[in-house]
């Protein structure tokens, strides 16, 4: 019985490994697409210039997640991924114990819709309807805190974005 240890062993360790086999860390991405522009994100939303910022976090994800390269000129790209900016809501979410009608805390959402679409056809490949959020202290004043808290906010929206846009195949 000793002696069949070690067959069974690498017997389990053949199996083990066979069945991950095709296996790959992070996602795909579309056949045939390698590159992708960023067109210029549309901002719907009464907030003026949201759109800043969460250009600024697209292109910083696009880059992190390295499926895809970023490129300036929507003429060489594969791909184009058009962005809108749909609604920006700021909701109290904690009050103060003293004075119960003045918020402590609030949330940030900004919500909006990405679009795949190949740069040769214009055919969309992927969409996204998401949002990203933000939680935040009223400090001093809430435009400060407000403005403080958008990056996150916008960091948490085009993970989600280009998350969906690539992983939808």
């Amino acid at each position: 019985m000793k002696r069949n240890i070690p067959l069974f062993s690498g017997l389990a360790a053949t199996l083990l490994l066979a069945g991950c086999m095709g296996y790959q860390l992070g996602g795909t991405r579309p056949e045939g697409i390698e590159t992708v522009h960023l067109a210029p994100v549309v901002n719907t939303t009464t907030e003026p210039a949201i759109e800043l910022q969460v250009t600024h976090a697209l292109r910083q994800r696009i880059q992190f997640d390295g499926r895809l390269k970023l490129e300036n000129s929507a003429e060489k790209a594969d791909a184009i991924i058009e962005v809108e900016l749909t609604e920006y809501k700021l909701t109290a979410i904690a009050f103060r114990d003293d004075l119960k009608t003045t918020p402590e805390q609030y949330r940030l959402r900004i919500t909006g819709v990405a679009t795949l679409k190949d740069a040769k056809t214009g055919k969309a490949l992927s969409e996204s309807k998401t949002y990203g959020e933000a939680r935040f202290f009223f400090e001093s004043d809430l435009t400060t805190s407000k403005r403080n808290a958008l990056p996150r906010a916008a960091q948490e929206l085009a993970k989600l974005m280009v998350d969906d846009l690539i992983e939808q195949w």
